[in-house]
């Protein structure tokens, strides 16, 4: 495809997205609609729509100042201007034409934008701080709440893409400058991850279910941020661990082998199909010690009261921590998500209360950069709980990330931990561990 039939491929697939869905699944739908495109032309297809993503708020403030309706192809234009530099002359070059497969000719308001937006930029300092950040209005002051005076760096940083790590298999392999210098043999470029003593962070994405290596189990996808708050559970061999959202077992597998197969995880989810792709990811592992159950929405704890000596709550939430990843999610979280986010979290908290055995601890994990779904929730259980108290995650760090000769601890707030995209290089994580105190 040409580059002028491939920003008209552009331009259908935005227009054909509907509300309900996500961006990324409008564009793997509409690339798979058009099976001629080839590799190439799908990659830069997604490199453009992803650009036009990462700038929506700044590219739509835009098109707001010069009078013009936000359409696929106003904001495709004002792309083309402010993130990719493209002269006018160039931008007219790539639409109507002979071919059939361009985009039409430019309309007289087309060129009238054209030439408001040449002197333009894309950061603009009248722009409002949440549309320069790219971030919802109404979550400004939760993120300052927890971020303080980094929030522009970090609200800034989630404005980028996010990278690749995987993780070795502990129980396969124990030291990952092997899985290291077997993608460099590949020709994956590639370097150890600067914080966890398990993860290996990839200069791109690669097609792997061919790799002996992944067909065998010696690594999992997993973003440096999940791999240390999996590791900061501290699960040890005879143990009794419950993960209360598992999943697809990411953080459930981490523990399995942390334990070395010996004790026991009871995987509990409430979506069915999730744990039965966790089941795949276990077998391949190697990891026996995890017992996988689905749970309804509103299950109860009386069989497992007192029972457990982790309760590990990766509990559901915005997920603002990972919005490098989901672009857009960031304009479908509304008020009333959030509220149900927090509504949800304080019960599973409250949950993991009656759950944990005296002398044991509860870890609280959002991939979330808000004070509500961090702080506030562990400030809220410990003002309600006299038989909890907060453990220090810099001594948990050194006994179980630093042993592995991981890297150090970041700073951290009264013994809680936030992880950060700008300052780590991580997604967002909050991270907070609850003793319970021996009666």
């Amino acid at each position: 495809m040409k580059p002028a039939a491939r920003l008209a491929t552009l331009i259908e697939i935005i227009d054909e997205i509907e509300e309900t869905h996500l961006a990324g699944y409008g564009l793997r739908k509409g690339l798979q609609r058009r099976r001629y495109a080839g590799s190439g032309d799908r990659q830069a297809i997604s490199a453009m729509f992803w650009q036009v993503h990462r700038a929506w708020a700044r590219l739509f403030w835009h098109l707001q100042q010069c009078g013009c309706q936000v359409t696929a192809r106003s904001i495709s234009i004002a792309a083309l201007m402010l993130v990719n530099r493209q002269l006018p002359a160039a931008i007219s070059a790539l639409f109507g034409g002979d071919d059939k497969h361009n985009a039409a000719a430019l309309s007289a308001d087309e060129l009238e934008l054209v030439a408001q937006l040449v002197d333009r930029q894309l950061d603009h300092p009248e722009m409002p701080r949440n549309v320069a950040l790219e971030w919802p209005e109404f979550l400004m002051a939760d993120a300052i709440a927890a971020l303080g005076e980094s929030a522009d760096a970090e609200l800034l940083a989630l404005r980028g893409e996010a990278a690749t790590d995987v993780r070795i298999n502990p129980l396969k392999i124990d030291d990952r400058r092997v899985l290291r210098e077997k993608f460099a043999g590949r020709g994956l470029k590639c370097h150890l991850n600067t914080l966890s003593p398990i993860g290996i962070r990839l200069e791109k994405r690669n097609r792997t279910e061919n790799f002996p290596e992944w067909k065998k189990g010696l690594f999992e996808y997993q973003d440096e941020g999940s791999q240390i708050a999996a590791l900061l559970c501290d699960a040890r061999p005879g143990m009794q661990v419950v993960d209360m959202c598992a999943g697809a077992g990411g953080k459930a597998l981490v523990m399995a082998a942390q334990m070395q197969n010996r004790g026991r995880v009871l995987a509990l989810d409430s979506d069915a199909e999730r744990l039965e792709r966790g089941g795949e990811r276990m077998r391949r592992a190697g990891a026996h010690n995890i017992e996988r159950k689905h749970v309804g929405d509103s299950w109860g704890t009386k069989r497992w009261r007192g029972k457990f000596d982790r309760v590990v709550i990766d509990a559901p939430c915005s997920g603002s921590g990972t919005w490098r990843r989901q672009v857009d999610a960031r304009w479908r979280c509304s008020s009333d998500d959030l509220a149900r986010y927090t509504s949800l979290q304080a019960q599973l908290l409250d949950k993991g209360r009656a759950m944990v055995v005296p002398g044991g601890r509860i870890i609280y994990i959002t991939c979330s950069v808000l004070a509500s779904e961090g702080a506030q929730q562990i400030d809220r259980l410990l003002a309600e709980a006299p038989e909890l108290e907060l453990a220090d995650i810099g001594e948990i760090w050194q006994d179980t990330i630093g042993k592995q000769q991981g890297g150090a601890c970041p700073t951290l707030d009264r013994g809680m931990l936030r992880l950060l995209p700008g300052r780590d290089g991580t997604d967002g994580f909050f991270i907070a561990v609850l003793q319970a105190l021996l009666r």
